[in-house]
This record gives structure tokens, sequence and C-alpha cells, in this order.
């Protein structure tokens, strides 16, 4: 296959790709599109606004269950999980207090892994919903163009490093670095978790 029939396919389709590619898979989406930026495969303004779609879309989505669905969620499945009703009250009271403070960071650290549940509890905490998305979408443009600038910053020095094995090395490197903030976040988790 022509690589630049190839390069014209990614350039021409990646933005309808984009949005539910993050929905799915969240953030390492913004960070492969930076390097797409850096080869100058896709544009910005419509790389930002499909990332952001994509992320905020799944937001809403949690935000929805939760305020749904929470309250049966909690009653049926809440003791696998172990929350109790002391512990929804408390997040409820903690939301009803912080809810901007949580929100806004959670977005802008993309929950440290906790993302989803967060927007489930304010959902569940019936945040309004257009603050909540005021925040969301404050949030969601800071840690978007972050990813993207670590993307495009990796991208470069992929584009300066000449021999293949330093970019085999520079590759190996850059997954370990996702699979060690992976298992940070699942630490952190695990610690909040406890406490």
């Amino acid at each position: 296959m022509d690589p630049g029939f190839l390069g014209e396919l990614v350039a021409t389709y990646s933005y309808f790709v984009l949005a539910p590619a993050v929905f799915i898979f969240g953030p390492m989406v913004s960070l492969v599109a930076g390097v797409l930026l850096r080869l100058e495969v896709i544009a910005i303004v419509p790389t930002v606004l499909a990332l952001a779609a994509g992320e905020l879309a799944s937001d809403i989505l949690w935000y929805w269950l939760g305020r749904k669905y929470g309250e049966t969620f909690v009653e049926r499945y809440g003791r696998y999980f172990g929350i109790t009703r002391s512990s929804v009250a408390y997040a409820k009271d903690l939301f009803s207090r912080h809810h901007d403070l949580i929100i806004f960071t959670s977005k802008i650290t993309s929950g440290l892994g906790f993302g989803a549940v967060i927007m489930f509890t304010a959902g569940l905490s019936r945040v309004p919903f257009r603050r909540y998305m005021m925040l969301n979408i404050a949030g969601q443009f800071l840690w978007t163009a972050a990813m993207l600038s670590i993307g495009y910053f990796l991208g470069h020095i992929y584009l300066r490093v000449g021999d293949a094995l330093e970019k085999m090395a520079l590759f190996a490197l850059v997954i370990i670095i996702i699979v060690s903030l992976i298992g940070f976040a699942r630490y952190m988790r695990s610690v909040l978790m406890q406490s």
C-alpha cells in the first residue's frame, strides 16, 4: 500500500475516529494525537474539538448513569464494592460543599484513575448539570492541551532520534512510563479505597 495513500486516509478519517476512541480508551488517544500533530498528519483545531467531544461525552454518560441509577446501584451492588449508605452520605456531603473543586481537579488530573467514579458520584449527588458541564469544559481544554503537548514533545523526540535502536529504546521508555503511571493510579486507588 502506498504510504501517501495511508497518510491521506489517516488525515481524512482521524477526526471521526478520535472522539469514539478517546471515549473508549481515554487519555492515551490524546498522547497519540499529539504525536500525529507533530508528524503533521492531523490539524490542531479539529483534533482538540474531537478529543474534547469524546471525553465530555464520556463524562456526560457517567454523570447521567450516576443521577439516574446511582441510588439503585448502591442499594443492589454497593456491598460488593464496599459502598455503604454512610459512605454515600459522606460523598454527597463532600460534593455539596466542594463540588466545584472536586470536579475541576478531577478533570485536569483525569481523576488519577477515578474519573468515572467521580463523575458518577457527581450525578448521584445531584450536582447541577449546568455547573457540572461548565467545570468539565474548563478542565477538559486544559487536560487536552496538556496531553497533546506531551504527545507533541514525544513526537518531536521521535523525529530527532535517527538510529532504529534509539527509536526502539525511546518506544520502550514511553511504554514503561505509561505502565508506571497506570500502576501508580491503581496504587492510589487502592490506598484511597482502604481509607
